[in-house]
Parts: C-alpha cells; structure tokens; sequence
C-alpha cells in the first residue's frame, strides 16, 4: 500500500489555494469545483487535497501534514515570512529529527521536519 493522498477541509478554496501555492510553493496538480490537489511534479507522489466545506469548523485531530525540508531554520524564516504563523519552539529529537509546527488559515495542523539521520 502507497500513501497517496491526504486531504483537509477548507472555508474557502481561494485562501486555501493561496496558501498551499504561494506560501508553501506547492504545484497545483488537479482541480475541479470544490477541490484542489498540490503536490511534487512526481505522478507517484503524495498529494495534499483541499475540499471546499463552506461550514467547515476546523477540530484540533484529524491529519497532520510533514513536509521534508534540507533546511529547517530556512524554511520557517522563509514561511514566516509570508505569513505562517508556527507554534512554538522548534522541536529536536537529537540524531533524529527536527520538527516545526504551523497551521494553515483554517486551523489545519503542517509540520515541516529535517531528517538529522544519516
């Protein structure tokens, strides 16, 4: 089994398409009413899908999207700096990983993460 496709609810299809495809840089790969796809250019590779929901209320579970970077500080100062708004410090589990956490505009939970192994 291959991981695919994951998907949030969103308010509005518009502030949500800014989001994935100015803030974060993602490639819009499909549309049609009320849905949008972002991904990698890759056909095999994992898409984020955005379903307009107009009375959507965003809940703290659900899905939490990682994004894999080479540069953690980079990456956040670059977010940051377009307007995502991340949760507290960064997260190191020495060896292994850094994490920063942030939520789109809907209250939907993305990390990115560096790899610190091998």
């Amino acid at each position: 089994m291959q991981l695919n496709l994951c998907w949030y609810g969103v308010s509005d299809l518009e502030k949500a398409k800014a989001f994935y495809g100015d803030v974060l840089g993602m490639k819009k790969k499909f549309e049609m009413p009320a849905w949008v796809e972002f991904g990698d250019s890759s056909p095999d590779g994992v898409s984020v899908g955005l379903n307009l929901i107009p009375d959507f209320q965003p809940k703290d579970g659900g899905a939490t999207v990682v994004f894999r970077v080479t540069d953690l500080e980079k990456e956040r100062d670059r977010l940051a700096a377009k307007g995502a708004k991340f949760e507290g410090e960064i997260r190191d589990i020495p060896g292994v990983v850094r994490i920063a956490t942030f939520r789109d505009p809907f209250g939907n939970r993305l990390q990115i993460m560096q790899l610190m192994m091998g």
